[in-house]
């Protein structure tokens, strides 16, 4: 995979922590979910912010590994955890763990779920099949029989702009890219002038499609009860 969000990874705290993504009620969710789990594994860590909630909240004896292909944001994720989480720059396509990991969770990382009021889709920033379909079987090769997949959920992405602080604008166009995916541009502006500039491409899975992919690759949905309204949980059979 390319090195994406390299030119955006300066201001990347700053707009998610600006009303983007509730990290708190991400990170309940998740020490809900991982339970007395030890091992876990963040598909697309950035610059931390999901970790460093999950150990402020977790239990301790937590076993955190983090893995990005963007070196920008691992940077950032390194000053801000130090030694706490192990940090790898490795996409998941070409990953060779073996069963290693308890629990793996993606919070509009690697892979997401959509919704809005026609239905969910699942996201995912790999963009061909072969990438999504060898990328999930490394995963659960990388996780124990019997271990959890937690996939974030959020609206659907869609155009709009908001300020940030210190006078910064925050922008994003979405368009349909055509063949199941979607384009999204973020750009980060003081007055007219573009300070900052990302282009990124989403493939998006129907449903059902994304049932059938989740479950060659060795997953199925996990009866009972959810973590709650913002993951859906997923077992390693």
């Amino acid at each position: 995979m390319a090195d994406s969000y390299a030119e955006l990874a300066r201001y990347y705290d700053l707009i998610m922590t600006s009303g983007y993504y509730d990290y708190d009620a991400y990170a309940r969710e998740l020490v809900a979910g991982i339970g007395e789990r030890r091992d876990v594994l963040e598909l697309g860590v950035g610059t931390g912010l999901v970790c460093e909630r999950l150990l402020e909240l977790a239990r301790a004896g937590l076993r955190l590994t983090g893995i990005d292909h963007t070196q920008g944001m691992l940077a950032r994720a390194r000053a801000r955890l130090g030694g706490r989480v192990r940090l790898i720059d490795q996409d998941i396509v070409s990953a060779a763990w073996g069963p290693a990991f308890d629990v793996a969770y993606s919070v509009g990382g690697v892979w997401l779920w959509l919704a809005d009021q026609d239905g969910a889709h699942l996201g995912s920033h790999l963009l061909r099949d072969d990438e999504n379909t060898a990328g999930l079987e490394r995963l659960a090769a990388a996780l124990r029989p019997g271990g959890l997949l937690l996939l974030s959920v959020q609206e659907a992405h869609r155009s709009s702009e908001r300020s940030l602080p210190g006078g910064l604008r925050y922008v994003q166009h979405v368009q349909d890219g055509g063949d199941g995916r979607i384009v999204k541009d973020y750009f980060v502006l003081r007055n007219d002038t573009v300070l900052a500039h990302q282009h990124s491409a989403y493939r998006l899975f129907p449903e059902e499609e994304a049932g059938r992919l989740l479950a060659r690759a060795g997953f199925r949905p996990r009866p009972g009860p959810g973590t709650g309204a913002l993951f859906r949980q997923y077992v390693r059979t």
